[in-house]
């Protein structure tokens, strides 16, 4: 799915993803994907934020694009608290 819009340097395209990955992360955990006690959700919340870390990749400039890179910023704090509590 791209409906990058040139414009804006394919900024839509970006909030579109997380809108529909957060969506998709809802599903799974709602499906019998994920067992009632929860195991396994850490995992799909992590491959979300590995998806989300492909579309704000490290190139993300701080300076040009502040609110990108605080949202990479905060997957990747997120991305170490989930691995922080598994244990990695």
């Amino acid at each position: 799915m791209s409906t990058d819009n040139p414009e804006d340097g394919g900024r839509t395209d970006r909030w579109q993803s997380m809108v529909m990955g957060a969506f998709h992360l809802d599903g799974a955990l709602d499906s019998k994907e994920v067992p009632i006690d929860g195991a396994g959700a850490a995992a799909h919340a992590q491959h979300y934020l590995e998806t989300l870390l492909e579309v704000f990749p490290s190139s993300v400039d701080p300076v040009e694009d502040f609110e990108g890179y605080a949202v990479r910023r905060m997957l990747l704090s997120l991305r170490r608290a989930l691995e922080h509590q598994g244990g990695h």
